[in-house]
């Protein structure tokens, strides 16, 4: 709590969530199940600054430093 503040971002794939909000389940696990090979993924984004993570559902959570905390170690 006395450390380094942070932002956090999750979400996930816009395509996968209209599917979920829309009730078409099927076809969410039928996507998912198909492009499972293409993620996860966890890798260093430069333009947001911080890692980024997506996992095989296309689920999404990133972090990274708030401005002013000193820079992220890789």
């Amino acid at each position: 709590m006395n450390g380094p503040r942070v932002e956090a971002f999750s979400g996930v794939d816009a395509r996968l969530f209209g599917l979920l909000s829309e009730g078409c389940v099927e076809e969410y696990r039928a996507i998912v199940h198909a492009t499972r090979r293409t993620w996860p993924l966890l890798a260093w984004d430069e333009k947001w600054g911080g890692p980024v993570s997506v996992q095989a559902d296309g689920s999404v959570l990133a972090i990274r430093l708030l401005p002013g905390q000193g820079r992220a170690r890789r």
